[in-house]
């Protein structure tokens, strides 16, 4: 096994007796922005004098000064050893709880695309040892071992035990709560890892399988009621995020923590009563034209507040998706359009200004 932990330095972090700890690096502005975010959501559920130690690992820690965090600096080597041989990105992750788990005797691992809904402080407290923390519980091996692309994967499974009927339970990993007693659990978990992609990889979530391998048989707690994981919503997410720190900015100051419960804490519908006419629109289409058309009028049909309009041209952009896996002969006439009109086959939206948007959205991927 190739694993190094972040190297001591005259500054290292003091042992804590429990951390919350993210995992940030590169210059994306939007994965700074998620975890800005997600810190902040988790600041605004502590009561009274409660202090939480919160770390991010990085190798960006300017972006983070004034923050109440502290960093644990990342350099290239370190990030390029933690990926591993096998080239497989999120090694690194593993890596990083198990390098984490030297700070803090109790640590709440977080991706950086997760919001807070209720106190860390009520999942810090069922951390203990022998019993974890996992976002939520997926699937069971036996109801996707007959899938193509987990056969390579229930090859490597076999050796240790796990038959395709098995009731092997898979855990989602964006977050995961640990004691400073695992360091051994992660060793073989990244060992795994590297055994699972040592030649190629069908699947991008083996680290998630490997943390859920080494918990097999052990109790696990879902944090779904506390926390939501916006992985399958991140566009939506994002826009609101962008609009969030374009108006109040990104360096810190107390007031972000009450000023982050304006945005909304799910992924922006229109009213209920919206909803039903729209799917009454679009009771003939199939397929992907009715989910086209169903993207389409969402966005147009947003509630008009700030943050619901950010999200328009999310939605627009989910259609520009289904569109481009159309085949050519579909997408023409998409590009023969005259100035002015509007697909046929769809629903057309009552605003001129969205219909014109929405065009240059749905003729993105065929351009």
């Amino acid at each position: 096994m190739t694993f190094s932990a972040v190297q001591p330095s005259p500054h290292a972090p003091v042992k804590a007796p429990q951390q919350l700890l993210y995992l940030v690096y590169g210059g994306n502005a939007v994965y700074r922005r998620e975890v800005k975010f997600s810190i902040l959501t988790a600041l605004s559920h502590l009561k009274g004098n409660e202090q939480l130690c919160i770390r991010i690992m990085t190798d960006r820690p300017q972006d983070y000064d004034g923050w109440p965090v502290e960093t644990v600096v990342l350099d290239e080597q370190t990030l390029h050893q933690w990926q591993g041989q096998n080239g497989y990105p999120h090694r690194r992750k593993a890596c990083a709880i198990a390098s984490g788990l030297k700070l803090a005797e109790k640590t709440l691992f977080v991706d950086t695309d997760t919001l807070f809904l209720k106190s860390p402080m009520l999942l810090l407290k069922q951390i203990r040892p022998q019993h974890y923390l996992m976002d939520c519980f997926e699937y069971h091996w036996r109801d996707v071992s007959s899938r193509q692309v987990y056969q390579k994967l229930g090859q490597c499974l076999k050796p240790h035990g796990i038959e395709p009927d098995s009731d092997f339970r898979l855990y989602n990993s964006g977050l995961c709560g640990l004691t400073d007693s695992d360091a051994s659990m992660l060793e073989t978990a990244i060992e795994m890892i590297d055994e699972w992609t040592q030649d190629s990889y069908d699947i991008h979530t083996i680290e998630q399988v490997a943390l859920s391998f080494t918990m097999r048989g052990k109790p696990v707690q879902e944090a779904r009621k506390h926390v939501y994981h916006y992985f399958a919503a991140k566009r939506f997410f994002h826009a609101m995020q962008a609009h969030f720190f374009s108006l109040h900015g990104e360096a810190y100051r107390p007031e972000l923590i009450a000023l982050c419960q304006e945005m909304p804490r799910q992924k922006p519908l229109p009213h209920l009563w919206q909803r039903l006419r729209i799917k009454w629109q679009l009771r003939r289409l199939k397929g992907g034209q009715k989910k086209i058309g169903r993207d389409v009028l969402y966005g147009s049909s947003l509630p008009d507040t700030p943050y619901h309009s950010a999200c328009k041209h999310a939605w627009w952009e989910c259609a520009s998706r289904e569109i481009g896996r159309w085949d050519e002969q579909q997408q023409q006439p998409l590009l023969t359009l005259e100035d002015g009109t509007w697909p046929e086959h769809l629903p057309r939206p009552n605003c001129p200004e969205d219909r014109r948007a929405i065009l240059n959205y749905l003729r993105q991927p065929i351009a």
